[in-house]
């Protein structure tokens, strides 16, 4: 094991840190512009980019011949635009998840206030969490929907249709794997086209991809640390592999590829009218320098039933 050290770097100016990146042998088509770059982004944020332009050993950090700083900034800017489209598109499940589970859970019961109920739930500790967690949003909320239901009514916490609007999508999913009753699990799942343990890798996925995005962090090259599980009998248009093997995996290697086929099948079941599929193709048409073999794309995907929609 390699000893450690003080770590002993010291600040460098924009200038002096362009100045290192060409003498580690990055090209630069316009260096004031990189470095007015460097001043809003950070080094740090870009290296990440620049990661895979690096020659073997990677601890030397000697760029690659023919590496640019522009090819560079082009990834990020896609990256950055692939975060939104993604976004938006993961808020469309998120409403369609807490839907969902409003509709089923106050239509057995027959109350919006269903979540009282601690029979609803596997675990007790959940059940009182739950119910910390929506008395504190609701005495936090801004939101006039909740306003008006306190100036009106007795009970201090709203019906589920108004008080899960203040839930994560995290909380959301939580109360969707506590659900004790498995039948409503599996009536949710089926609105998504999916079996309810699928339902619950997928969306464990999702959130961590949205998370992600949240954050600002990088998506291009990632590799999912918490990946979907295939999709063995889907309801609709799916694809036939999401790696070069050719073989469905649950691999921990997947890539974006596979997260970005989860999103387009849930919308293709949660909105018809989605624009997720055109919003993606048209992104990665107006960045063709980006190599998508690095997200996991495959060389056929665009023959694949889910992309032919």
């Amino acid at each position: 094991m390699t000893e450690k050290k003080i770590y002993s770097k010291q600040p460098k100016s924009f200038k002096k840190q362009v100045e290192l990146l060409e003498k580690r042998g990055l090209n630069f088509k316009n260096k004031q512009k990189a470095e007015k770059v460097l001043a809003n982004i950070s080094y740090n944020r870009l290296s990440a980019y620049w990661y895979p332009f690096i020659k073997e050993p990677k601890d030397e950090e000697i760029f690659k011949k023919g590496a640019r700083f522009e090819t560079v900034f082009k990834i990020y800017q896609f990256d950055s635009e692939l975060r939104i489209v993604l976004f938006y598109a993961i808020e469309q499940i998120e409403i369609a998840l807490r839907t969902q589970i409003i509709f089923h859970l106050s239509s057995k019961y027959n109350s919006g206030f269903w979540f009282e109920n601690q029979e609803a739930f596997k675990s007790y500790p959940f059940y009182v969490e739950l119910l910390k967690k929506l008395c504190v949003n609701v005495k936090d909320s801004n939101q006039e929907h909740i306003k008006k239901y306190n100036r009106k009514y007795i009970q201090y916490i709203p019906p589920s249709w108004k008080s899960f609007e203040t839930l994560s999508f995290n909380t959301l999913f939580s109360i969707f794997k506590n659900l004790k009753d498995k039948k409503e699990q599996i009536l949710i799942a089926k609105h998504f086209g999916l079996h309810h343990e699928v339902l619950k890798s997928w969306i464990d996925t999702i959130i961590y991809v949205r998370n992600i995005c949240a954050h600002h962090s990088r998506l291009w090259n990632i590799k999912l640390t918490i990946s979907p599980v295939w999709l063995k009998s889907p309801h609709s248009e799916w694809i036939n592999t999401w790696d070069n093997k050719g073989q469905p995996t649950n691999d921990k290697e997947l890539k974006m590829y596979s997260a970005i086929c989860v999103t387009t099948y849930l919308l293709d079941h949660v909105n018809p009218y989605h624009k997720f599929r055109k919003r993606l193709i048209d992104l990665l048409k107006k960045y063709p320098e980006i190599d998508i073999a690095h997200m996991g794309f495959t060389e056929t995907w665009k023959t694949e039933p889910l992309w032919l929609k």
